[in-house]
């Protein structure tokens, strides 16, 4: 019987309900935001992701493109990138297929090795599948350490999957099949089976007049271990043993019949391939962080560089990017979000003193305000035992070019007001 709510129960409901509604939109994240923020800053960087097109319908095609680079700062009690890593896509269930995948114009079919402080282009193109809105992440998985997720796109499928829609591939001996029902009967009578040999299982011990479970719990509390071998039968042993030899002249059958049917198989590939090299930046500045401050009250980070310029033309800041979370100079760089969920802040880097002139060494204070700090729990790094942050700087010269420094180091929280 349902039992009517009381009076006090009511303002408490209500106020979780106007909870859920303010900050529902963090559950439409696909996990960016749970990481730590001293692993989401300090393992895989970040830049120039793009997904095209954004609204599709089932069986169009979605190209992922961007570049990311492995910290030099990676934290040393977490797995390393440079063990095992596999480039990946996250969505919420098989909405995509997974046509291509590379990496510096390496197929990605196998796990590989991606090294710290190295530029890596990649590039992923799906096929929708199945009508809805997703929110679409690229992910390197790191053995050991899990997936480390880029900042996510909201991606638009329309219509639903008909069902004559094909997933087709050429296998080795020259057949077509479509993965999408391939098998499907096989999988169906095996868990069928098994299901039933489950069922029978634990119907032998429910079905008997003595409850199993909770009256042997008390018997062996009492007289203990030494004395549960009273509690066995006969019968419970000759079924036992029925059922033992029907799993292992299943397995056999089984295992015989797969053979036969599928005699020219391939083992699955554990292998690592080795990714292309791409040339990388030239020696174009040196970057030295310093006094590298989080103003808590005002949702600041300050730091200071010091910019060496070995180019030929004057350098300026144009943004600073970090745990997928990026910070524009409105002064340098006009920038949109892509979508509602894009965290980048247009106008949130100010960086005080001006371009530095080929040749020059120049200090100067970059600040990256912004609410983005404490939604996307950034702010959560002052609490680390190691409260280190890594980013990467972007630097513009006149005519557009772009250079990058990695930048990191000691981040000191502060409590006062930012002067």
């Amino acid at each position: 019987m349902i039992k009517k709510m009381k009076i006090w129960q009511m303002p408490l409901m209500v106020v979780c309900l106007v909870g859920f509604q303010l900050y529902s939109d963090v559950v439409f994240a696909h996990g960016e935001r749970a990481q730590q923020a001293g692993i989401r800053m300090r393992t895989m960087y970040w830049w120039d992701v793009d997904v095209s097109p954004t609204k599709v319908k089932v069986g169009e095609l979605v190209t992922i493109t961007g570049k990311f680079m492995p910290s030099s700062f990676w934290p040393e009690h977490l797995a390393s990138s440079e063990v095992a890593s596999f480039m990946n896509i996250g969505v919420p269930g098989p909405a995509f297929l997974r046509m291509h995948s590379h990496v510096n114009g390496t197929p990605m079919v196998r796990s590989t090795r991606f090294y710290r402080g190295k530029e890596y282009h990649f590039k992923v193109v799906l096929k929708a599948r199945q009508g809805g809105e997703y929110h679409v992440h690229p992910v390197v998985s790191v053995k050991d350490a899990g997936p480390i997720i880029a900042s996510g796109v909201w991606i638009t499928v329309e219509g639903e999957r008909p069902d004559d829609f094909k997933n087709e591939v050429e296998t080795l001996m020259g057949d077509t099949i479509d993965l999408e029902h391939y098998g499907m009967q096989e999988i169906i009578w095996f868990n069928a089976f098994w299901f039933a040999v489950g069922v029978a299982w634990l119907g032998f011990w429910f079905i008997r007049k003595d409850p199993v479970l909770l009256r042997r719990y008390t018997f062996i509390a009492e007289h203990g271990e030494a004395e549960a071998g009273s509690l066995i039968s006969v019968k419970d042993m000759v079924v036992s043993a029925a059922f033992f030899g029907l799993t292992m002249v299943a397995i056999v059958a089984g295992y015989m019949w797969a053979n036969a049917k599928y005699p020219n198989t391939t083992p699955l590939q554990t292998g690592k391939v080795v990714t292309n090299e791409i040339p990388q930046q030239g020696d174009v500045l040196d970057v030295v962080v310093s006094n590298a401050v989080y103003h808590i009250p005002g949702r600041a980070f300050n730091f200071d560089i010091t910019v060496t310029n070995k180019g030929d033309s004057p350098l300026r800041v144009g943004d600073f990017a970090t745990a997928g979370v990026r910070f524009v100079n409105a002064d340098v760089l006009t920038v949109k979000p892509i979508d509602k969920s894009d965290p980048v802040s247009p106008a949130g880097l100010i960086v005080t003193g001006p371009a530095v002139q080929p040749g020059e060494t120049r200090t100067l204070r970059v600040s990256a305000n912004d609410a983005l700090w404490e939604k996307y729990r950034l702010t959560s790094l002052i609490y680390d035992p190691d409260s280190r942050f890594g980013g990467m700087l972007f630097f513009y010269d006149d005519e557009g070019n772009r250079y990058y420094s990695e930048v990191g180091g000691v981040m000191i929280p502060d409590f006062q007001n930012v002067e």
